[in-house]
């Protein structure tokens, strides 16, 4: 019996996804089955690509865990389906996966996003199913509304959760929150609150300019005081400039991620592979015994067997290079973000002449200064 690979470490990675909607309905409480996904994976269009073709297995293998009651791989399946094809189907699944395993936050957001218009403007409803698990999903997070100008970048905890106006309501874990607004010109406004499971509030947020810090001014009182010489100012340095790093940075970022994300799907689809010679090995071993490739009888049988075992190493192969690129990708980008030089332009020498008056009760004159 050939050894599974073990893929539970690659899947930790796909958690990592950002998820997103879908709408297949989740189960009953208690039942053994989700209710209403279809058996086999979402239609597909006419001509499938190898894209779609292992969105739709991974949402297979998803159904499946469901029902063996394995909801971490369930939700992992549905997750990394996610992250290859944005099918609606896969959300009510996932979100299901997600309420057994106690992701009330995530669980909210993939069944808000349900609700979010379509293409063509209409909003669907959730099912009685989907708005029971909703329910319960909210019972133990809270939900709350920003109201802010338009444009405003919305902040939770320092991270950036998207610009104004926000699609949904934001859902929180209970417990002590930092909300924050910046506007484009440099307005902001802060709030931190503590929110409770089961409260649903609305925030208003007001983004203001940093008030300038004033400086204090005196006025000669005798004619016979005299202002300071002024000294020469030096220019202001100009910052660094990093646009290319950045650059080098942003796309190093996402092109780890990309790789990261194939060979986090490609697992999956190899580790199934496997299970498939492993059952196609057992049939031909228990119906012609261990020499049984050796007889005509079982030669379409045995092919069969030899084509599984090379697609199941293929994928894996694939998965490999994917991890590898990632892993190469992304020490590059790290190394280039902390090593990557930097050009700071030099000052403008200054060659200004400065004249400041000079009165005292003996004498006046002048001071002369500047960089020549």
């Amino acid at each position: 019996m050939k050894i599974h690979r073990p893929i539970a470490a690659l899947l930790v990675a796909a958690l990592l996804l950002p998820p997103t909607a879908a709408s297949a309905a989740p189960p009953a409480a208690g039942s053994p089955a989700l209710p209403a996904p279809p058996k086999t994976a979402p239609p597909a269009p006419p001509k499938e690509d190898a894209i779609s073709a292992m969105a739709r297995e991974l949402f297979a293998k998803g159904v499946a865990a469901w029902n063996q009651r394995k909801y971490e791989e369930c939700r992992a399946s549905h997750l990394a389906a996610w992250s290859i094809k944005p099918y609606r189907q896969i959300a009510g699944n996932l979100a299901a996966c997600e309420v057994k395993l106690g992701l009330y936050r995530d669980a909210a957001e993939h069944l808000s996003a349900l609700t979010q218009p379509a293409a063509d403007g209409t909003r669907a409803e959730l099912s009685l199913e989907h708005r029971r698990l909703f329910d319960e999903a909210l019972a133990k997070i809270a939900v709350v509304d920003i109201d802010v100008e338009p444009g405003a970048t919305v902040l939770v905890d320092g991270k950036a959760v998207g610009q104004a106006p926000l699609p949904a309501p934001l859902f929180l874990e209970p417990g002590e929150h930092m909300l924050e607004a910046r506007t484009g010109t440099g307005a902001v406004a802060q709030i931190k609150e503590r929110f409770e499971a089961g409260t649903q509030r609305n925030i208003a947020l007001q983004p203001r300019m940093p008030q300038a810090a004033t400086t204090a001014t005196t006025t000669p009182t005798a004619a016979t005081s005299a202002p300071p010489p002024v000294a020469p100012t030096a220019p202001p340095v100009a910052p660094p400039d990093t646009r290319v790093r950045d650059g080098v940075v942003i796309g190093g970022l996402a092109l780890g991620g990309a790789a990261l994300a194939a060979g986090v799907a490609l697992a999956v689809v190899s580790n199934g592979k496997s299970e498939e010679a492993d059952e196609a090995l057992h049939s031909v071993v228990k119906d012609g015994g261990v020499n049984a490739c050796s007889d005509p009888a079982f030669r379409a049988r045995c092919d069969a067997l030899a084509d599984a075992n090379s697609a199941e190493g293929t994928t894996w192969r694939l998965a490999i290079a994917g991890f590898v690129t990632a892993g190469a990708v992304l020490g590059g980008t790290a190394l280039a973000s902390v090593f990557w030089p930097v050009e700071t332009p030099r000052a403008a020498a200054s060659h200004a002449v400065h004249i400041a008056p000079v009165v005292t009760a003996q004498s006046a004159g002048f001071t002369i200064g500047g960089a020549f």
